[in-house]
């Protein structure tokens, strides 16, 4: 794949995942790890994460993404309402604030991207894929453990 091929791809994803997290779906979260395993084996499969013409600042740019990533979908997570139905059923539903979340979150990748060709490092296939399963699993982590903790809440004997 290469690097057109992967934007369209994370923008489906992207797409799909802000349809499911705008309505009211029951929280599985084996389904919130799925997407994001299989971006990252793709992303990392296809290699050259790493410009070898500028190591030093090609590895720091990666890292601040999965740094910006990590705290991005934290962010993304605590905008999501998750609440225990009558029946113990776990369900989510983002926010506009998730919507907003996303919209930043998109703006600062793409702000990564405008510094990498700025410093002249050619943008990696799989960065955006990587990006985007670095943020969705650590979204789908934050949301899962909060859905453990509403599950624990209104227990009664």
């Amino acid at each position: 794949m290469n690097t057109l091929d992967n934007v369209l791809l994370a923008a489906a994803v992207v797409a799909l995942v802000l349809y499911r997290q705008l309505r009211t779906c029951s929280v599985d979260e084996r389904r919130m790890y799925t997407v994001p395993l299989v971006l990252a084996v793709v992303a990392l499969a296809q290699g050259g994460l790493i410009d070898r013409g500028h190591l030093a600042l090609s590895a720091a740019l990666v890292a601040g993404e999965a740094v910006a990533a990590v705290g991005l979908g934290v962010l993304r997570a605590v905008t999501i309402r998750v609440w225990r139905a009558g029946d113990g059923t776990l369900w989510r539903r983002g926010t506009g604030w998730t919507l907003a979340a996303w919209l930043v979150s998109i703006a600062i990748r793409a702000a990564f991207v405008a510094a990498g060709y700025a410093a002249g490092i050619k943008p990696a296939a799989g960065g955006v894929l990587l990006f985007l399963a670095v943020t969705l699993l650590v979204q789908g982590l934050v949301v899962g453990r909060r859905a453990r903790g509403a599950a624990q809440v209104n227990v009664g004997p």
